[in-house]
C-alpha cells in the first residue's frame, strides 16, 4: 500500500499541494483527475522521488520513503512524450533500466535481451524489437515507454498523461488494452489525466483535484452520480445548473417550485445541478421548468437539445432518445428534473 500523509508543495509563493493525505490499495488503478494547475502532476512527481514535499511523508508498505531518490524506489514512470532514446532500437530502449544497473545488480546479457522480448511480446510488439522509435506509431512508441518502465519489475507503475499526445481513436484502443494489462499483472497504478473519460474508465478510484486539495475520493460511479461538491459535479461529466432558492428544504426557481428528489439541503440560496440525461418531457405545469428550444443535433443515439430558460445565462442542455421525433427550433418545453444535487456554495450559472 501507498501512504501519502499530510503533504504539503510550495513553488515560490505558489502553493501546488496543500496537506494532501491519501492511501493507495496494493493492486489498485488509481487516477488523478483535475484541470491543469491542480496538482496532481506534482503529487505524481513526489510519490515518484522526481519531488520532495515541503511537509509531509510518503511511505510504500509502511515504509517511510520520503527522503529517497527515485533509482531507490522501485517505481515504473512512464511520461506523455514517451521519452524514449532516438539513436537506441526499441529493444535497447526496453532494456535500458536493467543495462545501467551497477555491475553487482545488472543481470547477465543474455538475461536482459530475454527478458527485452517477454516485455515487447507482452505489450503485444514482438519481432520489433530491431526497430527504432521513429519507425513506430505514437502509439506503438507509448507501449514500448510502458514496456521499459516494467523492465525493472516496479513495485508502482506511475503514468503521466500516457495518452495526452496521441488521437482520440488510438488512445480508445490503448486505454482499454492497458486495463487488461493491469488486470493481468496486477501491479498497483497511478495515472494522471485530465480526460474525465479516461479516468472513468480506466480506474478503480478517482482522485478528484483542484488548486492543491483533494475535492473527493470514491469509485467512478460515486464520483459521476454522488459528487460532493459543485466543482466535482462540473468537471465530470456534463452538467446543467441553475441558480435556485431552498425554501423548506425544496428547490424554487424564482417562485416556480422545481418537482425533484434531491438529498436534504439548508433554505437558502444554491445551485440545482442535473446531468442532460436526468430529464423528461412535461407539460408546462406545476414542477416543470418551461425551456425554449435553441437547437437540435445528433449526438450517437440521441437528440442533444439546446434550450434557454429565462433568468440563465447559459443554455441548458438536454438529451432524448433518437427512438422519439426531436422538437423543432422555436417550440417551448416543459421539462421535469428526475434527479439533481443541490449546492449552497454559491450560484453558478
Amino acid at each position: 500500500m501507498i501512504g501519502i500523509d499530510n503533504i504539503s508543495k510550495r513553488f515560490g509563493s505558489y502553493a501546488a499541494l496543500n496537506d494532501i493525505s491519501l492511501d493507495v490499495r496494493s493492486g489498485e488503478f488509481l487516477a488523478l483527475l483535475g484541470p491543469s494547475g491542480s496538482g496532481k502532476t506534482t503529487l505524481l512527481r513526489i510519490i515518484a522521488g522526481l519531488e520532495f514535499p515541503d511537509e509531509g511523508q510518503v511511505s510504500f508498505n509502511g515504509e517511510d520513503v520520503t527522503g529517497l531518490k527515485v533509482a531507490d524506489r522501485k517505481v515504473g514512470f512512464v511520461f506523455q512524450h514517451y521519452a524514449l532514446f532516438k539513436h537506441m532500437t526499441v529493444a535497447q530502449n526496453v532494456a535500458f533500466g536493467l543495462s545501467v544497473r551497477s555491475r553487482r545488480q545488472r543481470p547477465p546479457k543474455a538475461q536482459i535481451r530475454a527478458r527485452a522480448e517477454e516485455l515487447l511480446q507482452l505489450v503485444q510488439l514482438g519481432g520489433l524489437g530491431g526497430r527504432y522509435p521513429a519507425q513506430l506509431s505514437g502509439g506503438q512508441r507509448q507501449r514500448v515507454a510502458l514496456a521499459r518502465a516494467l523492465a525493472v519489475e516496479p513495485q508502482l507503475l506511475l503514468l503521466d498523461e500516457p495518452f495526452g499526445a496521441l488521437d482520440a481513436k488510438v488512445r480508445k484502443d490503448l486505454r482499454r488494452w492497458l486495463r487488461h494489462l493491469h488486470g493481468q499483472m496486477g501491479l498497483t497504478t497511478i495515472f494522471v489525466t485530465h480526460d474525465q473519460e479516461e479516468a472513468l474508465e480506466l480506474a478503480d478510484r478517482v482522485v478528484v483535484m483542484d488548486h492543491g486539495v483533494i475535492e473527493q475520493v470514491g469509485t467512478p460511479e460515486e464520483i459521476y452520480m454522488k459528487p460532493s461538491s459543485g466543482f466535482v459535479s462540473d468537471f465530470v461529466g456534463e452538467t446543467n445548473s441553475l441558480p435556485v432558492s431552498v425554501v423548506a428544504g425544496r428547490p424554487q426557481f424564482f417562485d416556480r417550485a422545481i418537482d425533484v428528489e434531491v438529498a436534504p439541503a439548508g433554505d437558502g440560496p444554491a445551485r440545482l445541478d442535473f446531468r442532460p440525461h436526468d430529464v423528461s418531457v412535461c407539460g408546462e405545469g406545476a414542477g416543470c421548468l418551461p425551456v425554449l428550444v435553441t437547437g437540435v443535433y445528433r449526438r450517437g443515439g440521441d437528440w442533444r437539445i439546446e434550450g434557454e430558460v429565462a433568468g440563465v445565462d447559459k443554455p441548458l442542455e438536454i438529451d432524448m432518445s433518437a427512438a422519439s421525433s426531436p422538437p423543432q427550433i422555436g417550440q417551448r418545453l416543459g421539462l421535469r428534473i428526475n434527479r439533481g444535487m443541490l449546492f449552497a456554495e454559491g450560484v453558478q450559472q
